[in-house]
This record gives C-alpha cells, structure tokens and sequence, in this order.
C-alpha cells in the first residue's frame, strides 16, 4: 500500500482516533496505554515486533489495527525515506496534543523497525 505522506498522515491519524475509542483494541496497545515500555506488547519487559503471534491472538480487531499502522508506515518509508517517516510521527503526534505522548509511544512502538532493521 502506497499513500502520499499527507494522506498516510491521515490515515494514520484516522487509526489512532479509533484506537483511542476503542476498548475492544485495549489488549494490543494496553503496555503503551499504561505507559509501558516502548515496543512491549501485553508483556511488560519483553520486546516484540507487534502483538505476540506464539499463542493465540487474544485480539484479532487490535492486530488488525497494529497490522495497518505498520503498513502506512512501511508506505511512507518506500516512498520517501527514512527521513518521511520520523517527520510523519512527528506530524500525526502532534494531530491530537491530548493523546500526544500515548500517540509517540504507539507509532513508535509500530514503526521502531521500519527502515531500521539490521
């Protein structure tokens, strides 16, 4: 999926409202929303790329969120650099000053490995 950065912006900020909305989402993202550590999903101390997929997904409506975010994010790096992607989590945190801090962990935490990867 390949948007221009101002409509993965969007979108982006789109999912994040409807995440915040969400309770049927809280599983997935309750390490960010707890103020947990970044990249720690439902686990505290324990690093993951995304939800956990060893067991059974307990969540399958947040994963699918998670799954979207990431995409956007793989987008607007594919399509414009490294560079893009930290001024695009730079524009969607501050899109709702509210949740800013909850919004920096989350898009962090989703696109910590997009463009970074060893």
């Amino acid at each position: 999926m390949s948007f221009a950065p101002d409509a993965a912006e969007a979108a982006t900020d789109a999912l994040l409202q409807a995440i915040v909305k969400s309770e049927r989402v809280a599983a997935t993202f309750s390490a960010v929303c707890d103020g947990g550590s970044l990249t720690t999903w439902r686990e505290p101390g324990r690093s993951l790329l995304g939800p956990s997929s060893s067991g059974p997904i307990t969540d399958p409506v947040g994963t699918r969120y998670w799954a979207k975010l990431h995409r956007l994010g793989e987008g607007i790096f594919a399509d414009e650099g490294l560079d893009a992607l930290d001024e695009a989590n730079m524009h969607v945190v501050q899109m709702d000053p509210r949740h800013s801090d909850w919004r920096a962990m989350v898009l962090e935490s989703v696109w910590f490995d997009i463009g970074r990867a060893a």
